[in-house]
């Protein structure tokens, strides 16, 4: 083959290989920035009501009833008689205290003379001195026997006391578990239940990551309870509505519960008007006072993976840079972020799935929205 015809077939291939392979056109992706901003944080949790006092009712002496001078499931007062029993017993057992100690009275005052005289005597050697010992002797014991008999009416006049049965406390009263003419005593268990009312106090759990969150945010030096305190407390019912009162943190367990990684707290919320009860299941609702201030950033920029969560964050260099960050709660559309970026960051929100670290992206900020039309 003539090299003139040589060098026209391969020149176009020369050409063509000398020129330059296309560049892929830069990932585009969308970037917001990391923000500091006030808030009041807010977090819910399951509770349950319970009475600040829960007493059951029991008889301290044993006896028939005579009488129940209550309602069942009314309201009553500390010092309300609830029960009587028949106190004939205890008529005659005081009465034989009374008795016994004006016997007794008598006796120490006879003992007192003659002790008295027999000082008189001494001097003259009238008496001897172990007769002065014996006299001295029946006038300890009848001092003692005088106690013994108060003892003795004091005793009786509080049996007696017993077979009248009061209220303790200001609350509700549950059910009768006995009826008039039943013989109760010690050992009969309990005659009824009372529980107090207002205020109430709603038990609930927090989570230890939770509360290790709640302090990192509120505490950079040492813990002060008084300040958990200050939180506002406030009560969903299963139903939905939103119970009035506001209540206050009064309680913290000291430790956490292994079995369930849990941190028992409580609430103590005022119940003028007796709306809760015992036992009752609600949602607590914890609202901060004070504003606090913290970094946030779109809830669609965070992403998880074994590693736990991370965001995309785009360098001063245009390049992606991973960031593992520790979240707090969100609040609307963003969540706040309690490690892993510093305010200004520039972190990808949108267009995730196409870039990973190490990449060059161009970087556009996200649009703001829209301002609200002026009604005229």
């Amino acid at each position: 083959m003539p090299r003139i015809l040589l060098a026209a077939l391969l020149l176009p291939l020369i050409s063509a290989c000398s020129e330059e392979a296309p560049q892929m056109p830069m990932v585009e992706v969308i970037v917001d920035k990391v923000v500091s901003e006030p808030y009041q944080p807010e977090q819910e949790f399951v509770g349950r009501l319970e009475a600040i006092d829960d007493v059951a009712i029991q008889a301290k002496v044993g006896g028939y009833v005579t009488s129940r001078d209550f309602r069942e499931g009314e309201l009553v007062q500390a010092g309300d008689v609830l029960y009587t029993l028949d106190a004939s017993e205890y008529d005659a057992a005081l009465a034989r205290a009374e008795a016994g100690y004006a016997a007794a009275v008598a006796n120490q005052s006879n003992v007192e003379r003659n002790y008295k005289r027999g000082l008189g005597l001494i001097p003259t050697g009238s008496i001897s001195q172990a007769e002065m010992d014996e006299l001295t002797a029946k006038s300890l014991d009848a001092d003692a026997q005088l106690e013994s008999a108060q003892a003795e009416v004091t005793s009786a006049q509080v049996n007696l006391g017993y077979t009248t049965i009061k209220a303790p406390i200001t609350g509700r009263i549950g059910r009768s578990l006995v009826s008039v003419g039943d013989l109760v005593g010690p050992s009969t268990g309990n005659l009824t239940t009372l529980v107090s009312i207002d205020p109430i106090e709603a038990l609930f759990r927090i989570s230890e990551s939770t509360y290790v969150a709640a302090m990192k945010q509120r505490f950079t030096e040492e813990l002060d309870l008084d300040k958990l305190r200050s939180v506002e407390v406030t009560l969903e019912l299963t139903n939905g509505l939103a119970y009035p009162e506001v209540g206050r943190i009064d309680y913290f367990a000291n430790r956490v519960d292994q079995a369930t990684g849990t941190l028992e707290a409580r609430a103590r919320i005022p119940n003028s008007r007796s709306l809760l009860v015992p036992g009752q299941y609600v949602r607590v609702i914890l609202h901060e006072t004070e504003l606090l201030h913290g970094l946030f950033i779109p809830q669609a920029a965070v992403q998880a993976d074994q590693q736990g969560a991370f965001a995309l964050m785009v360098d001063a260099e245009s390049k992606i840079v991973r960031r593992n960050v520790e979240l707090g709660f969100r609040l609307d559309t963003n969540v706040l972020v309690l490690e892993g970026l510093e305010e200004d960051d520039i972190i990808v929100v949108r267009g995730l799935q196409q870039v990973r670290p190490g990449m060059t992206v161009k970087a556009t900020p996200m649009p703001s929205a829209p301002a609200a039309p002026v009604s005229e």
